[in-house]
Protein backbone atom coordinates (compact mmCIF):
# COMPACT_ATOMS: atom_id res chain seq x y z
CA UNK A 1 0.00 0.00 0.00
CA UNK A 2 1.30 3.39 -0.82
CA UNK A 3 2.73 5.28 2.41
CA UNK A 4 0.52 8.42 1.45
CA UNK A 5 -2.62 6.32 1.47
CA UNK A 6 -1.65 4.59 4.57
CA UNK A 7 -0.88 8.29 6.24
CA UNK A 8 -4.40 8.89 5.37
CA UNK A 9 -6.32 5.91 6.38
CA UNK A 10 -4.25 6.89 9.93
CA UNK A 11 -5.04 10.10 9.83
CA UNK A 12 -8.75 9.27 9.19
CA UNK A 13 -8.66 6.24 12.10
CA UNK A 14 -7.38 9.02 14.75
CA UNK A 15 -9.97 11.69 13.84
CA UNK A 16 -12.55 8.44 14.21
CA UNK A 17 -10.95 8.18 17.83
CA UNK A 18 -11.17 11.43 19.01
CA UNK A 19 -14.43 11.89 17.92
CA UNK A 20 -15.19 8.44 19.92
CA UNK A 21 -12.95 9.57 22.74
CA UNK A 22 -15.11 13.08 22.59
CA UNK A 23 -18.49 10.83 23.16
CA UNK A 24 -16.97 8.33 25.79
CA UNK A 25 -16.40 11.04 27.91
CA UNK A 26 -19.92 12.78 27.33
CA UNK A 27 -21.36 9.65 28.41
CA UNK A 28 -18.94 9.09 31.34
CA UNK A 29 -20.16 12.76 33.29
CA UNK A 30 -23.27 11.44 32.33
CA UNK A 31 -23.56 8.21 34.18
CA UNK A 32 -21.47 9.97 36.91
CA UNK A 33 -24.54 12.35 37.01
CA UNK A 34 -26.97 9.71 36.68
CA UNK A 35 -25.58 7.93 39.65
CA UNK A 36 -25.56 11.31 41.53
CA UNK A 37 -29.43 11.52 40.92
CA UNK A 38 -30.31 8.15 41.23
CA UNK A 39 -30.97 7.77 37.47
CA UNK A 40 -30.62 4.37 36.94
CA UNK A 41 -32.01 3.78 34.00
CA UNK A 42 -30.11 6.60 32.39
CA UNK A 43 -27.03 5.30 33.83
CA UNK A 44 -27.56 1.96 32.62
CA UNK A 45 -28.24 3.33 29.17
CA UNK A 46 -24.98 5.37 29.48
CA UNK A 47 -22.97 2.59 30.00
CA UNK A 48 -24.38 0.72 27.79
CA UNK A 49 -23.66 2.96 24.82
CA UNK A 50 -20.10 3.04 26.81
CA UNK A 51 -19.16 -0.15 26.11
CA UNK A 52 -20.21 -0.03 22.92
CA UNK A 53 -17.75 3.28 22.30
CA UNK A 54 -15.16 0.68 24.10
CA UNK A 55 -15.87 -2.02 21.61
CA UNK A 56 -15.12 0.20 18.72
CA UNK A 57 -12.52 2.48 20.07
CA UNK A 58 -10.84 -1.10 20.37
CA UNK A 59 -11.72 -1.99 16.85
CA UNK A 60 -10.09 1.35 15.81
CA UNK A 61 -7.07 0.85 17.61
CA UNK A 62 -6.28 -2.58 16.24
CA UNK A 63 -6.81 -1.10 12.37
CA UNK A 64 -4.50 2.12 13.37
CA UNK A 65 -1.69 -0.48 14.96
CA UNK A 66 -2.48 -2.85 11.88
CA UNK A 67 -1.70 -0.12 9.02
CA UNK A 68 1.54 0.80 11.21
CA UNK A 69 2.84 -3.04 11.03
CA UNK A 70 2.84 -3.07 14.72
CA UNK A 71 3.23 -6.65 16.57
CA UNK A 72 -1.14 -6.51 18.73
CA UNK A 73 0.76 -8.64 21.27
CA UNK A 74 3.25 -5.75 22.56
CA UNK A 75 1.44 -2.24 22.64
CA UNK A 76 2.95 -1.70 25.70
CA UNK A 77 6.67 -1.54 24.19
CA UNK A 78 5.58 0.70 20.78
CA UNK A 79 6.96 3.84 19.49
CA UNK A 80 4.34 5.32 17.57
CA UNK A 81 6.61 8.19 16.37
CA UNK A 82 9.53 5.68 15.51
CA UNK A 83 6.65 4.24 13.01
CA UNK A 84 5.20 7.46 11.77
CA UNK A 85 9.00 8.25 10.50
CA UNK A 86 8.04 6.81 7.41
CA UNK A 87 5.77 9.14 6.05
CA UNK A 88 6.67 12.66 4.67
CA UNK A 89 7.33 15.45 6.79
CA UNK A 90 3.94 16.98 6.21
CA UNK A 91 2.09 13.34 6.97
CA UNK A 92 3.98 12.84 9.97
CA UNK A 93 3.94 16.36 11.69
CA UNK A 94 -0.34 16.03 11.18
CA UNK A 95 -0.55 12.54 12.25
CA UNK A 96 1.52 13.28 15.74
CA UNK A 97 -0.50 15.92 16.38
CA UNK A 98 -3.28 13.66 16.20
CA UNK A 99 -1.96 11.50 18.11
CA UNK A 100 -1.22 13.74 20.66
CA UNK A 101 -4.75 15.38 20.84
CA UNK A 102 -5.96 11.56 21.51
CA UNK A 103 -3.56 10.79 24.59
CA UNK A 104 -4.35 14.08 25.84
CA UNK A 105 -8.62 13.10 25.35
CA UNK A 106 -7.95 9.62 26.75
CA UNK A 107 -5.90 10.52 29.76
CA UNK A 108 -9.21 13.33 30.50
CA UNK A 109 -11.31 10.53 29.89
CA UNK A 110 -9.19 8.37 32.87
CA UNK A 111 -9.55 10.93 35.32
CA UNK A 112 -13.11 10.96 34.89
CA UNK A 113 -13.17 6.98 35.00
CA UNK A 114 -10.84 7.59 38.01
CA UNK A 115 -13.40 9.79 39.75
CA UNK A 116 -16.38 7.57 39.52
CA UNK A 117 -14.54 4.28 40.46
CA UNK A 118 -13.17 6.26 43.58
CA UNK A 119 -17.11 7.49 44.19
CA UNK A 120 -18.48 4.07 43.91
CA UNK A 121 -15.43 2.72 46.22
CA UNK A 122 -16.58 5.34 48.85
CA UNK A 123 -19.93 4.62 48.41
CA UNK A 124 -19.61 0.87 48.82
CA UNK A 125 -17.55 1.04 52.23
CA UNK A 126 -19.88 3.60 53.31
CA UNK A 127 -22.92 1.03 52.97
CA UNK A 128 -20.74 -2.11 54.04
CA UNK A 129 -19.85 0.29 57.37
CA UNK A 130 -23.56 0.64 57.90
CA UNK A 131 -24.52 -2.69 57.58
CA UNK A 132 -21.33 -4.09 59.74
CA UNK A 133 -22.78 -1.57 62.39
CA UNK A 134 -26.37 -2.80 61.63
CA UNK A 135 -25.29 -6.62 61.90
CA UNK A 136 -23.23 -5.49 65.45
CA UNK A 137 -26.28 -4.32 67.24
CA UNK A 138 -28.03 -7.47 66.57
CA UNK A 139 -26.42 -9.33 68.35
CA UNK A 140 -25.90 -11.92 65.14
CA UNK A 141 -29.43 -12.09 65.32
CA UNK A 142 -32.10 -12.29 62.40
CA UNK A 143 -36.12 -12.00 62.63
CA UNK A 144 -38.87 -11.88 60.36
CA UNK A 145 -41.49 -9.54 60.11
CA UNK A 146 -43.46 -11.93 62.22
CA UNK A 147 -40.66 -12.35 64.65
CA UNK A 148 -39.77 -15.57 63.14
CA UNK A 149 -35.72 -16.33 63.68
CA UNK A 150 -33.79 -16.34 60.53
CA UNK A 151 -30.52 -17.77 59.01
CA UNK A 152 -28.29 -14.44 60.72
CA UNK A 153 -26.19 -13.82 57.19
CA UNK A 154 -27.41 -10.50 55.30
CA UNK A 155 -27.96 -11.27 51.82
CA UNK A 156 -30.17 -8.03 51.11
CA UNK A 157 -30.82 -4.93 53.33
CA UNK A 158 -33.78 -2.55 52.12
CA UNK A 159 -33.76 1.32 53.72
CA UNK A 160 -36.33 3.80 53.68
CA UNK A 161 -34.33 6.24 53.85
CA UNK A 162 -31.85 8.66 51.19
CA UNK A 163 -28.16 8.22 52.46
Amino acid sequence: MEKHSVAADIKSILHEQIDLIDNIYKLQKAMYQGVLDRDWQESEKNLSSLNEASVKFSDLDKRLYGLLQADEDDYQEFDFYMHTKQFTSSDKKKIDSLYEKLKEKVFYSKIENDVFSNYVSHAQALVKGVVDIISEERNGKCYTAAGKRVNTEITSLVLNEVL
